[in-house]
């Protein structure tokens, strides 16, 4: 239920102001609910949708980029739907010349007139990261989700901290 969706459309464009170090991006989605969506306890309406925005600074081994969008009747939650998210996300980087690309990175998603909830933060976490290539091909990282959700959340949503490391090789 979860995945599904009906017919729909969705679009996006981004534009780099000729060649610059700043770009911006823009996307729309739009589709018909599922029966079995309709069925759920939480969320309503005939139409899921989404909108988002984003901009990004990308030059001088520093990338910088920021991101909002809203969705109705499309973020999963506990019984069905949030009828709204509003979400934000924001992250710095800077690459050194020795490999090192250090990350530090928030996400935010609050849920909107949730039956029997109201308002609810769905995801709300600090991330601090690095990344390290050995070369082009093959890379290491670590990853820190520092979550900041409450632990007595209404939706019972998971509020551990998450620590990730992997190795990465492109062919």
């Amino acid at each position: 239920v979860k995945k599904q969706n009906g017919d729909g459309f969705g679009t996006s464009v981004s534009y780099d102001f000729g060649g610059s170090d700043f770009a911006v991006s823009g996307a729309y989605t739009l589709s018909d609910r599922t029966r079995e969506q309709n069925l759920q306890r939480r969320g309503t309406g005939d139409k899921a949708e989404a909108w988002a925005t984003g901009v990004k600074y990308d030059a001088n081994d520093i990338y910088i980029a920021t991101f909002y969008s809203e969705t109705r009747n499309m973020t999963p939650v506990s019984g069905g739907f949030a009828n709204k998210t509003q979400n934000f996300e924001a992250v710095i980087q800077y690459q050194f010349d020795f490999g090192l690309r250090p990350s530090l990175g928030y996400v935010l998603s609050k849920g909107k007139d949730i039956e029997g909830v109201g308002s609810e933060d769905l995801v709300n976490y600090i991330d601090v990261g690095a990344t390290y290539y050995f070369n082009k091909n093959m890379s290491a990282f670590v990853d820190y989700k520092i979550n900041q959700l409450d632990s007595d959340n209404t939706l019972g949503i998971n509020d551990d901290d998450i620590v990730a490391i992997g190795l990465t090789y492109q062919f």
